[in-house]
Order: structure tokens, then C-alpha cells, then sequence
């Protein structure tokens, strides 16, 4: 048979049949990982729930159907969408990511469910935006999946890291006005703890990310943590240096048995000269920095101011006697 035999519709679709089968594989499989993915866990979780049979399940059964209808199924798509994206996620990066969330002041498993969850998501509007596009042309649908895909991976670790970055300059700020309430109430005759203990509970009109961590460090030291690994917990999950300066200090006199008085005299004249320090680089580079608005902005609006209305005057003068 000749070509020209062949309908013009079976040209077409033999011309996109792979890009069809692919595109329907990609999205039955991120419909697997969405939905799917957390079967095996509810059919656990439920056979668990039947073999125990006691009142607290039954009570656990009545809290959730007591839940509002909303909150069910965002709960429920919640889980299944970070079910999913764990499996997609490597060991390693969750580690990571455990990490970072906590340097963010995000901590307990609702931050990283919903880090996981938009992950997914952004794989399966990627699938299925690419889906949407191969119908017109396959290149295009793998430039948009791709580019949706790339931008849901990327907007969660740019959030994470501006939150970092703010988190560790409000830290960074309060600790020198905080080393001096620690060195006050020690030099008044408390502890170390009962000083971390009464600085946390002062008042505060904001919410203050270094008072939190040291709620943390208090919880660790309750649930029978020693005070040295509370001190490196502490310092790891801010990544900030100043204050693993003052913990390693801390530690280091708690080891060799020195007061710790002196340790926080110390640390705290040493971060108030840096702080000084700092300030006065940032002084020095100003100069420089406003180069560029001055010359760009400010600049120009003065020779227009200036020397504007005498360009007016010379352009009138020369029209008035040039040729006539």
C-alpha cells in the first residue's frame, strides 16, 4: 500500500504515539506516588487499629470523625502528597533536610510533612503540565514538565534559606544583650541553668528566636540530657558562630571545672567587640555602596535641575540669532 493510501488521521497519530504512551505512563505514575503511595501504611495502621480494639483507639476513631470535613481531606492529601515525596526523596536529603528545617526554627514533623508534600506536587503539576503540552509539541511539553519540576524543587530550599538567614541574624543580635542577663544572674548566685531558666521566663513583647532554642535546651536537660551535648545541640541547630563560640567555651569550662562566670565574661566582651567590629566595617563600606544610587539617580536629577533650565536658554538664544 501506498503512503498516500494512508488516512491523514492515522499519519497523525502514528506520528505522536510515543509521546502519547510516554506522557500517560508519567502521569500514571505520579498518580501512583500521590495516591497510592501511602496504602500500605493506612492498611498497617488500620489492621493495628483493629487488633487493639481498646478504648484509646476507639477515642483516636472519635477524635478524627469529630474533626471538620476540611481538615480530613487536606489532612489526608497532606499525607499521601509526603508519603510521595519521601519516596522521592533520598535518605541523605532528608537528613538534610531535617537540618535545615530546624536551623529555620521549624521544628516538629508538620514543617518537613509539608516540605515533602510540595515536592511531590511540584512533580505531579510538572507531570502533568508537560502532559498538557507534549499534546502540542513533545519538545515543549518536556521544557515546561522540566522547568515546573526544577521550580518546585528550588522554591522550598530558597524559603528555607532566607528563614535561615533571618533566624541567624536575629540570634546573632540577641545574644550579646542575653550573655548579660546570664552573667548577671550568675554573678547574683544562680546556676548556669536556673540563669538560662530565668532569662527564659522575663517577658518578651516579640517572639525571640535565641529565648526558643534556650526553651529547647532546658527541655533537653529535663528529659535527662547531659548539659555538654545540650550545649553542642544547641549550638547545631542555630549554625550560628558566635553562639558555638560561647558553647564550646561553656563546655570546655564545664570540663575542666573553671567557673563559669568567667567563661561568659569573656565570651561576652569578646561578641560585643566583634558586634563593634562589625558595625564599623559596615560604616566604612557605606561610602562605597552609595556610589551607584548617586550616580544613577541622584546624579542625573541634579544636572537636570541645574543645568537644564541654562540648556533652555542657550537653545533659545542660538535660535534667535542664527540665520533667518
Amino acid at each position: 500500500m501506498h503512503e498516500s493510501a494512508i488516512p491523514e488521521s492515522s499519519r497523525n497519530f502514528r506520528g505522536t504515539t510515543l509521546a502519547d504512551w510516554i506522557a500517560c505512563a508519567l502521569g500514571a505514575l505520579a498518580a501512583f506516588l500521590v495516591l497510592g503511595g501511602g496504602r500500605r501504611q493506612r492498611l498497617v495502621e488500620r489492621r493495628a487499629a483493629a487488633l487493639s480494639g481498646g478504648p484509646a483507639t476507639r477515642s483516636i476513631v472519635q477524635a478524627a470523625v469529630a474533626a471538620p470535613l476540611q481538615s480530613r481531606l487536606f489532612g489526608s492529601l497532606l499525607d499521601a502528597l509526603a508519603h510521595a515525596g519521601r519516596r522521592l526523596t533520598p535518605a541523605g536529603s532528608r537528613a538534610a533536610l531535617d537540618s535545615r528545617l530546624e536551623m529555620a526554627g521549624i521544628h516538629g514533623a508538620g514543617g518537613r510533612r509539608a516540605v515533602l508534600a510540595a515536592l511531590a506536587l511540584s512533580w505531579a503539576i510538572g507531570i502533568g503540565a508537560g502532559w498538557a503540552a507534549a499534546i502540542i509539541r513533545p519538545a515543549l511539553g518536556l521544557a515546561v514538565g522540566g522547568s515546573v519540576v526544577a521550580i518546585g524543587l528550588l522554591a522550598p530550599r530558597f524559603v528555607l534559606d532566607a528563614l535561615i538567614r533571618r533566624r541567624r541574624e536575629a540570634i546573632t543580635l540577641e545574644l550579646p544583650d542575653c550573655l548579660d542577663l546570664l552573667l548577671a544572674s550568675v554573678e547574683a548566685g544562680l546556676g548556669f541553668d536556673a540563669a538560662v531558666l530565668r532569662v527564659v521566663s522575663r517577658p518578651t513583647r516579640n517572639r525571640s528566636p535565641l529565648l526558643e532554642e534556650l526553651q529547647i535546651y532546658l527541655t533537653d536537660l529535663r528529659l535527662g540530657r547531659v548539659r555538654q551535648d545540650a550545649l553542642r545541640d544547641l549550638a547545631d541547630r542555630t549554625g550560628v558562630p558566635d553562639l558555638g563560640t560561647v558553647t564550646s567555651a561553656l563546655v570546655q569550662a564545664d570540663q575542666l571545672g573553671v567557673g563559669i562566670t568567667a567563661a561568659l565574661r569573656a565570651q561576652a566582651l569578646q561578641i560585643r567587640t566583634r558586634r563593634r567590629q562589625h558595625a564599623q566595617a559596615a560604616a566604612l563600606q557605606a561610602p562605597v555602596k552609595m556610589v551607584f544610587p548617586l550616580v544613577f539617580f541622584v546624579f542625573p536629577a541634579m544636572f537636570i535641575v541645574t543645568l537644564g533650565p541654562a540648556a533652555l536658554r542657550m537653545i533659545d538664544t542660538f535660535t534667535k540669532v542664527g540665520p533667518k
